[in-house]
């Protein structure tokens, strides 16, 4: 001890420190004039391992550590164990706390400074400064470079200003990618609420240049994504809700783009005359606007010989406009709704067109010709009114009568306005409708005393059954012109309408035994739903029936659903192509096909444990508290677990796989899609159909390891058609993670990164990937 600096040394000392919640353990000769603010040591050693035994350790010539502030120490040979491992010239750890400006880490593999092959190109990410002005703004400027690839800077900021209730986020960048091209992109989140009954909320998203971002990318759901923005201004009333905003969704594989704006929608609360009348009006106005959407390319002949192609896009507007007025008196509820419809199209459209022949004398000879237009436009209005009877045997039968007033023809609105009518509206007329629907629910019981650990079985079914009548019309010769296609008639007379329509539900359930000695019944036995089906609707046309040459079915598919409890997230559809031929024709035959099929369902762990005491076969075991169920996993990888941007697989801020124990998890999805083929013997390419398999897994084989990998599989083509498969290693403070992705476009990346945990600056990358040009 010096009594003069009043310092002393302490040889061979043992302490610790924490820092934001890391406790560091320091051995060595240490310095201190303050140990709750200050140390200096030299010729020790530092690490954040608590065991007795340490697993690693930096051994450090100088060690200086100031709280909340910073630990540095020089140079530094970094040991597992006994065996050094690494020499650094120094360590640094900014532990100053909150948010403060600074140089950004650099992100760089040893693959980038040694080469192992001379077609890898090198990568720098990460490059940039962080501006914290104050405890409301910051600012990042940041730069990435990838080797043969491109070239992205951009700046980021977000701002949070509590007095105001408003934060979000700002961020602009732009991409330069080898070999020319360029991208700009803006994305801008904000949050504020202006009192208690105002918000404004958007997400505005925008891309200049979808390829190049399409070209580079890694993740295989990039490729499928749409860039999204969103509006949405919302004030609350005493008579209701006012919501005014939009959307515009721009797709990354061609470049279109779908916008919502603007989008109202008002909500009143219904509004009581006395105790019988009541009157819930509501009102909506839509406007839908798309562009750049890819059309066929048009064919021109070239001065000197040759064909010329040039792609075209088109861009359509289509303006809603809805209001309902439903009134209900007593019993009775009257449905009123007036929908407005108004549509333009700027895009090169063609039709074929028959005129008599006048060259020739025979008054029935015609030609045909193309007509081309550079757009089109429409505009409609329709009213739909009917009155809903009161429900009768509301217990039992559930009969519901409905008389309405539908169009005279149910293939245009009320009021039509297009090319066809030089601008004009041009009026149809309307007819009566009566509608029936029957929806009663049977039960059954059996299974006597029980069956197995199930103390009794029901079966349900609930069919609904609707009955529609129209009678027939007859709408004028105009209205049929204004309706009909270049080169085609629409019949004046409509029809009438006499249908039968099934809807069935059947459901088995099961109810577990009471417990033993529970003769009191306090406690209420668990339902399993063993088994649901639901059929789709099946109709049948009593009118259509006694035309010549037709029958009266009328419904070309139908689709059956198969859910259960036995198996979480189990569920089937299946759709069937009913009939061989033409739906209502005569010469059609019941051939069902199937067309659609998809299956889903989900396996863990605590699956097998509940089917196991569903039998008896196990005893029931209670979860461990805090035991996450993750029995439900995305088909695809979850966001928490994609790359942040191009080219990065994996960073430290992302959540480890390891847990304490993690189970077994996985889900399984299966979609297939096909057409009837015209000859059964001899299909063509294309009718056999597509088929694909996607399945989603995490487990942990070891205490110490874990595994996630995400898959799409094409039955058809015999491929897979993307990976993503992420390995974890928990070296106690260390964690290692491997991952490997393969993206449709055939992109292939793999990223190897070894970390502290502690300190996740200290790491060492592998980062390789492979662009498909």
């Amino acid at each position: 001890y010096n009594t003069c600096d009043h310092r002393g040394v302490i040889r061979g000392a043992f302490t610790n420190f924490d820092e934001q919640g890391v406790v560091w353990f320091l051995r060595g000769n240490v310095a201190s004039d303050s140990s709750s603010t200050r140390i200096y040591a030299a010729s020790s050693e530092i690490s954040t391992c608590d065991l007795p035994i340490q697993h690693y350790h930096f051994a450090a010539r100088e060690v200086k550590w100031v709280s909340q502030s910073v630990i540095v120490a020089r140079p530094v040979v970094l040991y597992v164990r006994d065996v050094p491992i690494l020499w650094l010239p120094f360590i640094f750890q900014d532990t100053r706390p909150g948010r403060h400006s600074g140089i950004l880490t650099p992100q760089f593999g040893l693959n980038d400074l040694v080469r192992t092959s001379s077609s890898y190109n090198r990568q720098l990410t990460n490059l940039g400064y962080y501006w914290a002005p104050n405890d409301y703004l910051d600012a990042t400027f940041r730069v990435d470079w990838y080797s043969g690839r491109y070239l992205q800077a951009g700046i980021a900021t977000n701002y949070r200003f509590l007095n105001r209730f408003m934060n979000g986020s700002l961020a602009l960048n732009r991409q330069w990618q080898n070999g020319g091209g360029s991208s700009n992109g803006i994305h801008w989140t904000h949050q504020q609420a202006f009192s208690l009954s105002t918000s404004l909320n958007f997400d505005i998203n925008y891309l200049t240049n979808t390829s190049i971002v399409r070209q580079n990318a890694l993740d295989p759901l990039l490729n499928t994504q749409q860039i999204t923005s969103s509006l949405n201004l919302t004030r609350r009333y005493g008579w209701g809700a006012i919501a005014l905003g939009g959307n515009r969704r721009q797709s990354l594989s061609d470049n279109s783009s779908t916008t919502q704006l603007p989008s109202l929608n008002l909500s009143l609360k219904p509004i009581d005359f006395g105790r019988s009348v009541t009157w819930s009006p509501g009102f909506s106005l839509v406007n839908d606007l798309t562009s750049k959407v890819p059309l066929n390319a048009l064919l021109v002949a070239r001065p000197g010989g040759g064909v010329d192609t040039i792609l075209q896009t088109g861009n359509s507007r289509v303006t809603a406009l809805n209001f309902d007025t439903p009134v209900r008196f007593g019993s009775f509820n009257w449905r009123n709704s007036i929908r407005v419809l108004d549509n333009a199209s700027v895009a090169r459209q063609s039709a074929s067109v028959r005129v008599p022949d006048e060259t020739t004398p025979d008054p029935t000879d015609s030609v045909s010709f193309a007509r081309t237009y550079a757009g089109d436009f429409s505009s409609s209005v329709d009213w739909d009114t009917g009155i809903n009877l009161p429900l009768l045997f509301r217990s039992t039968w559930k009969l519901q009568p409905t008389i309405g007033i539908q169009n005279q023809t149910p293939l245009a609105p009320f009021a039509v306005r297009n090319r066809n009518t030089n601008g004009q509206f041009v009026l149809q007329g309307k007819r009566p409708s009566l509608s029936v629907s029957l929806s009663p629910t049977f039960y059954n019981r059996f299974g006597g005393r029980g069956l197995g650990p199930l103390g009794g079985l029901r079966h349900s079914v609930s069919p609904q059954l609707l009955f529609n009548y129209q009678p027939a019309a007859t709408i004028s010769d105009e209205f049929a012109r204004s309706i009909a296609r270049a080169g085609s008639t629409v019949p004046t007379r409509s029809q009438p309408l006499q249908t039968l329509s099934l809807t069935l539900t059947q459901t088995l359930e099961g109810k577990a035994r009471r417990a033993p000695g529970d003769t009191l019944g306090t406690s209420e036995p668990r339902k399993y739903r063993l088994l649901s089906v639901s059929t789709s609707q099946l109709s049948y046309d009593l009118e259509q029936a006694k035309l010549e040459g037709r029958t009266g079915w009328i419904t070309p598919f139908i689709t059956n659903s198969f859910l259960s409890d036995l198996l979480p997230g189990f569920s089937v559809s299946l759709t069937h192509d009913l009939w061989r031929g033409t739906v209502g024709s005569d010469t059609a035959h019941f051939d069902p096909f199937l067309a659609q099929a998809s299956a889903g369902f989900a396996l863990s762990s605590r699956t097998f444990r509940s089917i196991g005491s569903f039998f008896g076969l196990l005893g029931r075991r209670e979860s461990e508290p805090g035991e996450p169920d993750n029995a439900r996993l995305p088909a695809r990888g979850p966001d928490l677990r994609r790359p942040g941007s191009p080219g990065q697989l994996y960073n430290t801020d992302q959540l480890p796989l390891t847990g304490n124990g993690r189970g077994f998890n996985a889900t399984v999805n299966y979609s297939l899609t096909r057409r009837r083929p015209l000859d059964a013997a001899n299909p063509l390419p294309g009718e056999s159909g597509t088929q694909s398999i996607g399945l989603a897994t995490i487990f942990s084989p070891t205490p110490f390891w874990s595994a996630s990998w995400q898959t799409q599989y094409n039955v058809t083509d015999k491929r897979f058609e993307s990976h993503v498969l992420r390995l974890e290693r928990d070296l106690h403070e260390w964690r290692a993670a491997f991952n490997f992705v393969r993206n449709a476009n055939g992109n292939v990346a793999f990223y190897f990164s070894i970390f502290l945990t502690d300190l996740p600056q200290l790491k060492f990358d592998y980062d390789q990937t492979t662009l498909s040009r």
